[in-house]
This record gives C-alpha cells, structure tokens and sequence, in this order.
C-alpha cells in the first residue's frame, strides 16, 4: 500500500485537560460495492494533541486513485492496489515510531466532532461518537 500526504514537522501543544475524541465514518457504493471506513481519535499526550486518522477502502477497482477530504480539505490520496483495497494512515509526527504508524498529520489538521463530513473519491459520509 501506499499513500501520499502532506508532511508536517511539528505538532501543536496544548494544555492537559483536553477531552479525547474517537469518531468513526462507514461510507457504501450499496449492493456490495466500494466501501470505505474513517476514523479519527485524538488525546493530550506530554502536552501535544496526538492525532490519528486513519482510512481504509475495499471492492475498488485495481489501480484506482481515490482523493481524502474532510470537512471539504484535501488530506491525502489512496493507491487502490491489485486486491482492490487500500489504505491511508495519518499520525501527530511527534508520536511516529516505527515504519507502520503511518505518515505524518498536517499540523492545521482539525479536530473532528460527530457531524463533520468526509469523502474517499466517489464516497462520501458524515463522522458518528464511537
């Protein structure tokens, strides 16, 4: 898999008493077709918001570029490999440890709340309290 985001190089701090948000986005073509599921989470962690958002596709067809948007902001691209899924992986760089953890937030990435709306290429759907 791969995928393509902007990079940043630093995350915002904030203070502690920030109340952790874990949201989740379930997105159809119907009749068994392309589906796609987003989910973000967030935490204060040493005094920075780490954020995670993540998105993973099935039933595309192979070779398929889907474009990432929340909230009408373009935030990376899915490569849709020969088993027709793909992934997106997005990580606070500050907490990226290890290969797999993904590539790194834009540092103006917003907060997501229940309600904010997110699209992958053709799909689209809104983010619900998980």
């Amino acid at each position: 898999l791969s995928a393509a985001a902007v990079v940043a190089v630093t995350a915002p701090a904030i203070a502690g008493g920030v109340d952790p948000i874990r949201v989740e986005a379930r997105m159809s073509a119907g009749n068994d077709q392309s589906q796609a599921r987003a989910r973000y989470q967030d935490r204060a962690r040493r005094n920075t918001l780490e954020q995670r958002f993540d998105v993973e596709v099935e039933d595309f067809a192979p070779g398929t570029e889907l474009n990432v948007s929340v909230n009408g902001m373009s935030v990376g691209t899915i490569f849709v490999n020969a088993l027709g899924t793909g992934e997106l992986q997005l990580r606070t760089a500050a907490f990226i440890d290890d290969p797999g953890d993904g590539d790194p937030i834009d540092t103006d990435f917003p907060r997501l709340q229940p309600g904010d709306t997110v699209s992958v290429g053709p799909l689209k759907g809104a983010f619900v309290e998980r």
